[in-house]
This record gives C-alpha cells, sequence and structure tokens, in this order.
C-alpha cells in the first residue's frame, strides 16, 4: 500500500522510535540549514508581524525551529519522539532561546495544537514530510495555519539533484552489514511516498506554490561523516546494535581508501517548497 494512503499512527508501529539513539548525534553531527534557507522563510511571515507563531512539525531536536527562534519566531516545536524533543530543550538551554515550546505530538496531533496555540502563521516541516501520511496532515493543518499563513517544506537536498559522492559506498556498507539500504529504525522497512511533496502540496488546500532552491557546500572531517551516520534511521546506533563498532571501522577505511587526506566535500542544492492557500494575501 503507498505510504500516503495509510493512517499516521499505524504505518510505521514504532513511530516514536524510528529516531531511537539519534538525538545526542542530531544535534552534534547534523549540519544546520543553509542561511538562504533560514531567510527565505523569515521572509515567509512580512516585516509587519513582530512575533510570527510557527509549528515545526516533526523537529527533530530543532535544527530549523531554533533557527527560525533566533530570528524571531515563536516556535511550538512538536515531535513523536521524546529523545529528540530532550535533546532539542537541552539545545535550546545551551543556545539560550526561550521562545521555543516543546510538544510531544505526531504529525496528526501536532495539527490540533492551534485550538491551545492559537491560529499559526506558518508551519516548518524539515526533511520530515516523508514520514508522514501528507494529505491528511496538509488538510489538518488547513484548520490549524491562520488567513494569510504558510506551510513550508524544506529538505537539504532538492528533488532530483544530486546526492553526496560518497552516498553510493555507504549504501553498499548499509547492505553489507544490515541487507538493506533503507530502514525506518530497528527491524522497519522504511515506505517510500508516492508522488512528490510540491506535488502533494498543490493538491492540498495550500495549492499557490512557490520554490525556492539554492546551492551550497557541505564539508565533513571523516570522524563528522562517520558520526553523521548516528543520526539516520537507517544506521543509528540502535538499528545496528552491536553492529555499531565495525559498521563504523568499515566506514572509516572504505572512506580513507578514497579521500586519505580526510576531508569531505561535496555542492548541494536546497530546496523549500512553500505553500499558501490561493488568493490570500502574505
Amino acid at each position: 500500500m503507498p505510504q500516503d494512503a495509510q493512517s499516521p499512527k499505524t504505518r510505521y508501529a514504532n513511530a516514536d522510535g524510528i529516531f531511537a539513539s539519534c538525538g545526542v548525534p542530531y544535534v552534534a553531527y547534523r549540519r544546520p540549514h543553509p542561511l538562504a534557507v533560514v531567510d527565505y522563510l523569515a521572509n515567509q511571515w512580512g516585516r509587519a508581524t513582530l512575533r510570527p507563531s510557527i509549528l515545526d512539525l516533526g523537529c527533530g531536536p530543532g535544527t530549523l525551529g531554533l533557527d527560525l527562534a533566533e530570528r524571531g519566531a515563536s516556535v511550538t516545536a512538536a515531535d513523536v519522539s521524546e529523545e529528540m524533543l530532550a535533546a532539542g530543550r537541552g539545545w535550546a538551554q545551551t543556545r539560550n532561546i526561550t521562545s521555543v515550546t516543546w510538544k510531544r505530538a505526531d504529525a496528526i496531533e501536532a495539527a490540533t495544537l492551534a485550538k491551545d496555540a492559537g491560529l499559526f502563521h506558518g508551519v516548518t516541516i524539515a526533511d520530515a514530510f516523508h514520514w508522514m501520511d501528507r494529505p491528511q496532515v496538509l488538510a489538518a493543518l488547513d484548520q490549524a495555519v491562520r488567513p494569510g499563513g504558510f506551510v513550508a517544506v524544506v529538505g537539504y537536498r532538492a528533488p532530483g539533484t544530486q546526492r553526496e559522492w560518497w552516498h553510493p559506498l555507504l549504501e553498499q556498507l548499509r547492505l553489507r552489514w544490515l541487507g538493506s539500504v533503507n530502514l525506518a529504525g530497528p527491524a522497519t522497512a522504511y515506505v517510500e511516498p508516492a508522488g512528490g511533496h510540491e506535488e502533494v502540496l498543490r493538491r492540498s488546500a495550500f495549492s499557490q506554490v512557490s520554490v525556492l532552491r539554492t546551492d551550497y557546500r557541505q564539508t565533513y572531517t571523516l570522524e563528522e561523516l562517520v558520526g553523521l551516520q548516528r543520526t539516520y534511521a537507517y544506521s543509528s546506533p540502535a538499528t545496528l546494535g552491536d553492529r555499531l563498532a565495525p559498521f563504523e571501522e568499515d566506514v572509516r577505511q572504505t572512506l580513507t581508501a578514497v579521500r586519505p587526506d580526510g576531508v569531505f566535500e561535496t555542492d548541494l542544492q536546497a530546496a523549500v517548497i512553500v505553500g499558501r492557500r490561493p488568493a490570500e494575501a502574505t
């Protein structure tokens, strides 16, 4: 059954455990979104809105939400993983950010938070939309976003653009150690969404779409790139279990063989897909 035809609560039986063990590594090794992405999102709520209310859906530890809070937004950060939220609270404290409210909720539940928080000026979903029942989430958000508001789907890599050059090497290692290149956490297969995010957004109430694509360069040391693998559901410590240490040593040896200097650079293109209701002013 296509992913988006299933209930968000039954699609993955282990929804709150998909990113088990990823919270602390996520803060340590995931890169922030490009500055152009954060600038673009901050421009969506307009200069007249001094303290916009933003729902950061599938927030993880606040990789995007904390940056938006630093731009003046009042952020409700929602995620199904308590571990991710705990990492986010700690990260916010380290950065002295107090304008984020953390809520444990799945995507549909989070959309109902507007009843408590008031209608949101906008919703951001960063590198998380593919885990959700997208049509149901967008239908629920139609009741949570105020007139003139927006839904923004953010991706570190724009659809159809190149992946990191080392991605195929790591896919082969995951096949060797796990027997699969895509797992949704321990022992659960990832289900590929049916259709692109922009297509799904255009079929929703937020069908007036604009898209930002922006090029950027990403650089890692060898140990940063090894640590980054701990942030993915398909290669997390919880997924690998007692295979973690030999897997990481295999990653080190494989990557060192192709880049003995230990410097890993790649050019990527990020995307922000913003949907608004037709004929609504910003």
